[in-house]
């Protein structure tokens, strides 16, 4: 069974299927870059406009200012209500939504695509002619603040800032996205106006599309918006290009105890990994990530729940930045079993450093990797973000063939050198979240280590 496997997973996905490559990239007159990918045989239609901003560029007193305006641009234009910017998009079955992290703001949605000239109007006008009216900045900045409270409840996210901060302390991309409440409180409509209309107005600007779309109508509609700032064509240099880059964060190893009002215990344990040069580097990590923790069959999950019963939530992930990077195993407990997570996560990495892995694990991983971006790749709005982000690293727009292809060809030996690469443990932060860590429970942990 296992050589039949093994057969069958080396094999390219789509052989002897020819595909051609129709994404095209164009920088248009206004220098927005524009980005499509069109598929004739759906219905839908995806867009994102991506800007290089977030919260790791804002000063002293504007932390919080692209979560704001991310919110204000939802509050209406000085031709549009709030509540007809919602019914644009909910009469015709649509979805809006937008989001920002660290390095990016994004304000994107999925139409059908018989009214992407619609959906098309009334993002331009969110991204040019927003009213930022006091009554709904005041209204909003409450359902923020509420915003802020609420992820201070949740545990997993209340944990996240506090990972960050661990392995990159004292630095803005460590700082919460949203900002605090009293932040917030103190961002005035001044300040949010200036934020947007350099940043959303007049900054760069990628526009991703990928569905049922028509090219020509999308280029009409992006050089309808004003003149922008030059973009790299790699998205992850704008900020070094602006000056807005700031210092790069400095890594920090070392176990840390953060004391929470939860009752389970919390544990991050990240090593920084090196940022992808190419395509092939990127899918190499998304394939050891797989292997050792982001799967049900991964090393991790089985040894931590499945064989050890100590944890609910067992995973790992990546994290990439324009500057910085790292890989994180995270797994939650009762505190009465932490002692036995923190050495059976040391001591299951070690023993992948020290053994490897098998061809059948590597087999599993790849084609796990592959089946995702294959039932992903049928979501137009995926499709829309994969486009940036393979921008966004510089990296050439490929196809979900060349990808499945790409993943398949990936030997034991190049996972095997990432892995040993990555599992440097005097390089590992670890950070044990939760209630009352006291000095006898941290001599615990630290023996377990």
């Amino acid at each position: 069974m296992s050589m039949l496997h093994h057969d069958f997973c080396r094999q390219p996905f789509f052989s002897g299927v020819k595909f051609t490559v129709s994404v095209t990239t164009q920088i248009l007159s206004n220098n927005v870059v524009l980005i499509t990918e069109p598929v004739a045989t759906v219905k839908t239609a995806a867009v994102g406009f991506w800007f290089p901003i977030g919260s790791r560029y804002e000063g002293k007193n504007q932390r919080g200012a692209s979560h704001f305006v991310e919110h204000m641009i939802f509050k209406g234009t000085h031709t549009r209500s709030a509540f007809d910017i919602a019914l644009a998009f909910d009469r015709i079955g649509g979805y809006l939504n937008a989001f920002t992290d660290r390095e990016t703001m994004c304000l994107h949605c999925v139409v059908p695509a018989t009214h992407l000239d619609k959906a098309l109007e009334v993002l331009v006008d969110m991204c040019s002619n927003s009213r930022f009216d006091e009554k709904e900045l005041e209204r909003e900045r409450a359902v923020i603040q509420s915003e802020i409270i609420s992820s201070q409840d949740d545990p997993e996210e209340a944990a996240l800032d506090a990972a960050s901060e661990a392995a990159w302390p004292n630095h803005p991309i460590s700082a919460s996205i949203a900002g605090t409440v009293d932040e917030v409180g103190s961002l005035t409509r001044a300040i949010l106006v200036e934020w947007y209309k350099e940043h959303i107005v007049s900054g760069p600007l990628v526009i991703c599309a990928a569905g049922n779309v028509d090219t020509h109508l999308l280029q009409q509609v992006a050089e309808t918006l004003p003149p922008r700032s030059a973009c790299s064509k790699n998205w992850l240099q704008v900020a070094t290009l602006n000056g807005r880059q700031g210092r790069a964060p400095q890594w920090q190893g070392g176990i840390q105890f953060k004391d929470a009002p939860f009752r389970q215990m919390q544990f991050f344990l990240q090593l920084p990994v090196a940022e992808p040069k190419s395509a092939k580097d990127y899918y190499c990590w998304a394939v050891a990530n797989a292997l050792v923790g982001d799967t049900m069959s991964s090393r991790l999950f089985q040894k931590l729940r499945e064989e050890g019963g100590y944890s609910y939530n067992v995973y790992s992930f990546m994290t990439y930045y324009s500057d910085a990077a790292c890989w994180c195993a995270y797994a939650s407990s009762a505190k009465k079993d932490s002692q036995k997570v923190v050495a059976t996560l040391y001591n299951e990495l070690r023993l992948l450093k020290e053994e490897g892995f098998s061809q059948d694990e590597l087999d599993a991983a790849c084609e796990h990797i592959c089946g995702e971006e294959i039932i992903a790749s049928e979501d137009m709005d995926y499709r829309s973000k994969r486009l940036f982000r393979h921008h966004s690293f510089g990296f050439p727009q490929s196809t979900t063939e060349e990808i499945a292809d790409l993943i398949h060809s990936l030997s034991k030996e190049e996972v095997t050198s990432a892995l040993q690469q990555l599992l440097d443990f005097d390089k590992a932060t670890l950070l044990v979240y939760g209630n009352n860590p006291t000095e006898s429970f941290q001599k615990k942990i630290l023996a377990a280590v």
